[in-house]
């Protein structure tokens, strides 16, 4: 996959940009805890796939080099703004989480939250991120993911799909990234399934925790 595949759309770009923007206050209210909890101890440079506009600066030490792959140019003039706000040192990769040019064996630290719904290819960004960690380097993440099989949520998840695939820029509602994760050949694996309560009821099931190389 080439850094150019993904596709700016220039009227849902800027509205999911502005979107992010709005709801960063409400999405610290209903991830911060977890957030705070996984990123603790981070190192000082950290690997960001699909940073959006820079939701979770506010959970790094100031002085952090963050290294956020975000191909949606859209999300870029936020990213600086909070990099600035937070005092992140940031460098903005514009390409996709399935063609990380950083080298094998690189980084102590990659995070995803809320991103493999949205990638093309979930299997190809999963084996990137384990590419370019180190041995027994970390990555943690929260998710949401499928639903239970016959469920209601699984229902709601369904009908949804198709709009919600197409205003969220690829966003899937029923994608089990929870077994993509078990299935990667991670050396250890957390992972914490939970429902997350809230007005984005396809989001409902969601998965949070870390893999080590």
């Amino acid at each position: 996959m080439k850094h150019s595949d993904f596709e700016t759309n220039n009227i849902r770009g800027p509205i999911n940009a502005w979107m992010l923007k709005i709801l960063d206050d409400y999405m610290n209210y209903l991830f911060g805890k977890s957030k705070k909890k996984l990123f603790k101890n981070h190192p000082e440079t950290i690997v960001e796939i699909g940073s959006g506009t820079g939701a979770n600066m506010r959970y790094l030490k100031k002085g952090t080099r963050l290294i956020a792959i975000e191909p949606n140019i859209y999300m870029h003039n936020n990213l600086k703004k909070n990099a600035a706000k937070y005092g992140i040192n940031l460098e903005i990769k514009t390409m996709v989480g399935e063609s990380i040019d950083l080298p094998d064996n690189s980084c102590d630290f990659v995070v995803s939250t809320l991103v493999l719904c949205t990638v093309n290819n979930p299997v190809t960004c999963i084996n990137q991120i384990k590419r370019i960690l180190k041995p027994s380097g970390v990555f943690v993440f929260v998710e949401h993911v499928k639903a239970q099989e016959k469920s209601i949520l699984a229902y709601i998840q369904k009908i949804l799909h198709k709009p919600w695939h197409w205003f969220f820029e690829g966003c899937h509602t029923n994608r089990d990234t929870k077994l993509l994760l078990e299935s990667a050949g991670f050396n250890t694996l957390e992972i914490e399934a939970y429902n997350l309560y809230s007005p984005f009821i396809p989001i409902t099931t969601q998965i949070r925790g870390k893999a080590i190389k």
